[in-house]
């Protein structure tokens, strides 16, 4: 038997795939993002050499599908959401600031900071225009139920994937609330080796 939810389609439950794939279209400032949407359908285990696997479902409770479509639905109002609470961890010195932005800043070549930030209005400092050019890339789904509490959404923004592998992920509840805000990966890990 299929569900149809929104942008995703139509999913078995009785064996879904792990993961899906699917474009969300933003509208900006009049202008329109394209955002890639993920939906995470699978359980993880640890194996005997303690490397995380992903194991497919099968059998999925529709209740689930129901509560990616509830989300989905709202999909704008976290977006915004979202937006609103990374700017807020900037302007209070957070980890957008410190652990992103001023990473980035004190790493990029004055030709690739200028290629970033070329959109935004010249008269604000170097990492405001930073913080304006930091774009919503990509949301991930997690509706499964999972003992170790994962968040239900993730939304990363990235300044750009020319620039950086690493990007802001603000973790979501399923009710479109803000449970975290970091950076993936850490600034200093070896994924982020290639900024110069």
């Amino acid at each position: 038997m299929d569900k149809t939810i929104p942008y995703f389609g139509a999913i078995d439950l009785a064996a879904p795939y792990r993961y899906y794939e699917a474009d969300y279209l933003y509208e900006v400032g009049g202008r329109f993002d394209e955002i890639d949407l993920s939906l995470a359908l699978h359980t993880t285990d640890v194996d005997e050499h303690g490397a995380t696997m992903r194991l497919p479902v099968r059998d999925l409770d529709p209740a689930v599908l129901d509560r990616v479509a509830q989300f989905a639905g709202d999909m704008d109002r976290h977006i915004e959401r979202t937006r609103a609470a990374v700017s807020a961890d900037f302007h209070t010195g957070g980890v957008v600031r410190t652990g992103y932005i001023a990473y980035l800043q004190a790493r990029l070549p004055p030709g690739w900071l200028e290629h970033v930030i070329y959109r935004t209005d010249g008269s604000l400092p170097v990492d405001e225009r930073m913080l304006l050019a930091l774009e919503l890339s990509h949301i991930t789904l997690y509706p499964l139920p999972d003992p170790s509490d994962p968040p239900f959404a993730v939304f990363a923004f990235t300044i750009g994937d020319d620039v950086t592998g690493a990007v802001v992920a603000a973790r979501l509840r399923q009710d479109g609330t803000i449970r975290s805000i970091g950076v993936i990966p850490e600034p200093d890990s070896p994924a982020c080796a290639g900024t110069q």
